[in-house]
């Protein structure tokens, strides 16, 4: 064994390792456990660590409970790194309490690798998480933000993790005996802006969501007509066409000429124009790809680089990077979204072909928040082809019928989403700022028993 090189492990370092396997004394791992040798544990800190809420919605199950079926429920992609991401339902009034509902100054964390921790604010709703997260409750500010900092590194995501066996799951007694460093005096008063600039994340989310619900009942106003295809169904003349026999593509035809006739619904292809989709034959210096995945429900194109993201192809890019005022309608059918392009967007963003480009006369966002509602989406997942029928051809998107809102309204919904989108590019930047600081803060701390430096800001992002 000549070739191995020797690692020589402290006597201090193997009194504190609660076991021998070797992931403790090299990398990361024998970082956490010496800086955290000096601290305290979780549950000496005030912390107990909870279950989520294990239940099902299927009838006869031992834990069947009917209110799993309404009520919204934080799962393990809402778990961001440091604060929750919460999806369209979640700014919806709680409909139950219990202990397995987050409160303010929680830490909530995944079970399964790999692990990302969120501190819960006081303007998050207080709705439960699932039974495959953790929630760490009696923290003070300080401490909470200082463990979901910790645990959001691969150090003491492995301590959690290392005599969790095959299935790589955090126990809630690994969790509650986790060691780390005493809390620097620093984190009071960057714990306190962390809490205030989630909180204003959250506001400024919520008030966007009140626009879509306006749009979304505006869109809900024309009467639905549907078609039992297991049944049969009689069509009238019109939506029979050339272009597909299938009974799916000719009910879709019928209600889109119902929703034409009888609501005055518009083709988008009369209300905006389709920009080319002539790729990049060469990646530019300095080029950044937006990638479907870079658009949530908030119909903003991210401003954050994601140092994991893949290297940008360019026979899959578009050629001209972003234009303000433009929107952007992703040709993924099952997860179909819109993105207003506003004027702080930074420069030279590329859009993948995954991404139909979108030029409206006037009040684009309101358009792209029309976009997001329930019934375009389902027209756009009955468009999708192939023998997968995933993706929706960028051509068939013109048939997609729009509702026409009054012009106040409109606008009303656009310097609605103009306002969001600066507030949000706002905020960005001072949670990038905050992640810089506690950064340097952590690395401040963990340095004198680091063997190298940690990427410890890409860990965060």
């Amino acid at each position: 064994m000549s070739h191995v090189p020797p690692i020589f492990v402290s006597p201090d370092l193997l009194g504190a390792a609660p076991g021998w396997c070797p992931t403790y004394f090299a990398g990361p791992t024998a970082t956490a456990l010496q800086a955290g040798s000096t601290g305290q544990s979780i549950s000496d800190l005030g912390g107990r660590v909870l279950e989520g809420w294990r239940v099902s919605e299927t009838p006869g199950a031992l834990t069947y409970d009917p209110r799993a079926a309404t009520t919204p429920i934080y799962r393990q992609t809402n778990i961001g790194r440091l604060r929750l991401l919460p999806a369209e339902q979640h700014w919806s009034t709680p409909r139950i309490a219990g202990r397995w509902c987050v409160r303010s100054d929680d830490v909530v964390l995944n079970k399964l690798a790999p692990l990302r921790a969120a501190f819960v604010s006081p303007n998050a709703r207080r709705h439960p998480v699932d039974g495959n997260s953790l929630i760490v409750r009696g923290l003070s500010t300080s401490a909470g933000v200082w463990v979901a900092l910790c645990l959001n590194q691969p150090g003491y995501e492995q301590l959690l993790l290392v005599k969790s066996g095959v299935l790589k799951r955090v126990g809630l007694g690994a969790l509650e005996s986790l060691r780390v460093p005493p809390i620097p005096p620093e984190m009071e008063g960057l714990a306190a802006r962390v809490r205030d600039v989630i909180d204003e994340i959250t506001l400024v989310g919520e008030a966007l969501y009140r626009m879509y619900k306006e749009a979304a009942a505006e869109a809900m106003t024309a009467p639905g007509t549907t078609h039992n295809l297991a049944g049969g169904s009689f069509f009238p003349r019109n939506a029979v066409s050339n272009e597909s026999w299938l009974p799916s593509a000719t009910a879709l035809r019928a209600e889109q000429s119902a929703l034409e006739e009888e609501s005055g619904w518009v083709a988008l292809g009369e209300l905006a124009s389709f920009d080319d989709r002539i790729r990049l034959s060469h990646a530019p210096d300095g080029a950044r790809a937006l990638r479907l995945s870079d658009v949530g429900e908030n119909l903003l194109a991210s401003s954050v680089d994601d140092p994991r993201a893949p290297e940008l192809i360019p026979n899959r890019t578009l050629a001209k990077p972003l234009i303000p005022g433009e929107v952007l309608v992703s040709t993924l059918g099952n997860s179909f979204r819109a993105a207003y392009v506003d004027e702080d967007v930074p420069p030279n963003t590329h859009p993948l072909d995954g991404w139909v480009r979108l030029r409206f006369r006037e009040t684009p966002a309101a358009w792209a928040l029309l976009l997001s509602t329930g019934p375009v989406r389902s027209q756009a997942a009955r468009l999708t082809v192939g023998s997968v029928q995933q993706f929706v051809p960028p051509e068939a998107l013109r048939s997609l019928r729009m509702p026409m809102p009054s012009r106040d309204v409109r606008d009303r919904w656009q310097r609605a989403v103009e306002r969001h989108h600066a507030q949000r590019r706002l905020l960005d930047r001072r949670w990038s700022l905050l992640i810089n600081e506690l950064a340097m803060l952590f690395d401040t701390v963990h340095t004198p028993f680091m063997p190298s430096p940690s990427p410890t800001k890409e860990a965060l992002r």
